[in-house]
């Protein structure tokens, strides 16, 4: 998550619960059964943990400002139970290798960052032409090939 420069944790989280959603729309719901987690309460939960996470690691929205999420109004005790409700389902995914975790999500969410930034949503990122050269403190040793040029 490099490329995404400061947003790169805002990346992760959202790429991590965009995975734990595919997964949840694909699975069986044997698993969460196990764990005594009904299937509408792990989708709920999901989606309401998802959206204040994303939220609070910044992560922009093409459609303009953030909006407050939903789980805010509801009372703690309930936002208490959507967050452990939404872990219990994430503990599940990782248990199972992480699926739908994908590169090509990696790359939609680059591509998502750029089209912010394109919007004026977000500042641009910095380059490497817009960093200034740093100066070693020592030059590096010549490489190998140009001894033998003499």
């Amino acid at each position: 998550m490099q490329r995404a420069g400061p947003y790169g944790d805002a990346a992760k989280t959202h790429l991590e619960w965009s995975a734990i959603s595919v997964w949840l729309m694909k699975t069986d719901g044997e698993q969460l059964e196990a764990v005594s987690l009904p299937v509408r309460v792990a989708h709920l939960s999901v989606i309401l943990t998802r959206e204040a996470e994303e939220h609070a690691a910044g992560w922009p929205r093409l459609s303009g400002a953030a909006v407050t999420p939903a789980i805010y109004g509801f009372s703690p005790d309930s936002q208490c139970e959507a967050r452990r409700s939404a872990a219990q389902v994430r503990s599940i995914w990782e248990a199972n290798g992480r699926p739908y975790l994908r590169p090509s999500d990696c790359k939609f969410a680059f591509q998502y960052l750029a089209a912010c930034i394109r919007s004026g949503i977000i500042p641009p990122l910095p380059t490497m032409g817009d960093v200034e050269p740093s100066s070693p403190a020592k030059p590096a040793p010549p490489h190998i090939l140009n001894k033998f040029k003499e």
